[in-house]
């Protein structure tokens, strides 16, 4: 989820109708039917969204964030092909059905664990492409003033 104001676009709203939107809270998971408009999105903020969105708020079996990487799993993608609608247009998901889905959730030890290795591996991604930046960075400077 993200700001409206940080889309750089000029998403137009009804002020009267700000009174139908539902509320996202931290931790929240916001989820569009028609996944191929954003499909499933995992708050850090609190904030408001349109009425066409699903909230889920996790319960205490779940590490703050987890089903954010979940959710982005190959497993979970697979998944969704038996409550996927749709063709040409993109994808609608049958929200009854996908919350009828047995999924196994792992105990929160678990998940913090799987959390704290994919934490530290985006981690190390970040670092390497500043890394690489740097380098990329000194290259040209050291080839612009070879030539002088």
């Amino acid at each position: 989820m993200v700001n409206r104001y940080d889309l750089n676009l000029d998403i137009q709203f009804e002020r009267n109708n700000i009174i139908t939107y539902k509320i996202v809270r931290k931790g929240d998971y916001v989820i569009h039917l028609r996944s191929f408009q954003g499909g499933f999105a995992f708050s850090d903020k609190l904030g408001v969204c349109s009425p066409a969105y699903t909230i889920l708020r996790p319960n205490s079996l779940l590490e703050f964030g987890y089903l954010s990487y979940y959710f982005m799993s190959y497993r979970f993608i697979k998944s969704l092909i038996i409550v996927t609608y749709g063709i040409r247009d993109g994808r609608s998901i049958n929200v009854e059905e996908w919350l009828n889905m047995k999924i196994v959730i792992p105990s929160k030890e678990h998940q913090l664990h799987i959390l704290k290795v994919l934490k530290s591996v985006e981690e190390k991604i970040k670092n390497e492409e500043t890394y690489a930046t740097c380098l990329s960075n000194q290259r040209k400077y050291l080839l612009h003033h070879m030539f002088i």
